[in-house]
């Protein structure tokens, strides 16, 4: 059985969560559990001291109680400048990581983590939004076959090298 629970750089398990690891060849694909969690922390640092930038919701995966991943979606609130706004400077979800250990892929654990967080992200915890966004690199197959199996839909940008996929919620 497959389930969420919230992580951040204080919890008990986050040196679990920061040795698990990808195949070395989607090592270019998704950012270390580490990284990760530090932009989480810095990201809703900023957001309660300005009111810009993104919520951050981490969530550690487990199979059957054994962590075996990571996913995280954010609320942005894109500033009024930004180039690369995702949807005419509206507020919008973003599946920001998907992350499954190694030793832990090809059983549809992927498959089951997006469709709960975006069970999550469609009661639209931090505030409205007409949809959730995702990028991928272009050769990254699998991300772009698990999201599309979801519904999300490439919208024809490459924004920061990474193709832009939306899903409307």
């Amino acid at each position: 059985m497959i389930t969420l629970k919230p992580i951040d750089i204080l919890s008990e398990e986050m040196p679990t969560c920061v040795v698990l690891e990808v195949h070395p060849e989607q090592r270019n694909y998704v950012a270390d559990n580490a990284i990760s969690l530090a932009e989480a922390y810095d990201e809703n640092k900023n957001h309660a001291e300005t009111g810009k930038g993104a919520i951050a919701v981490p969530y550690a995966v487990y199979d059957n109680g054994q962590m075996v991943g990571f996913a995280m979606y954010g609320y942005f609130f894109p500033y009024i400048d930004e180039e690369d706004a995702y949807d005419n400077h509206n507020p919008i979800y973003y599946f920001w990581r998907l992350f499954i250990d190694k030793n832990h892929q090809r059983r549809g654990i992927g498959k089951e983590v997006v469709r709960q967080v975006m069970d999550i992200i469609k009661q639209k915890p931090q505030g409205d939004a007409p949809y959730c966004y995702t990028s991928y690199a272009p050769d990254n197959i699998g991300s772009k076959t698990t999201f599309a199996n979801y519904g999300f839909k490439e919208d024809g940008r490459i924004i920061g090298g990474e193709t832009v996929a939306r899903y409307k919620i």
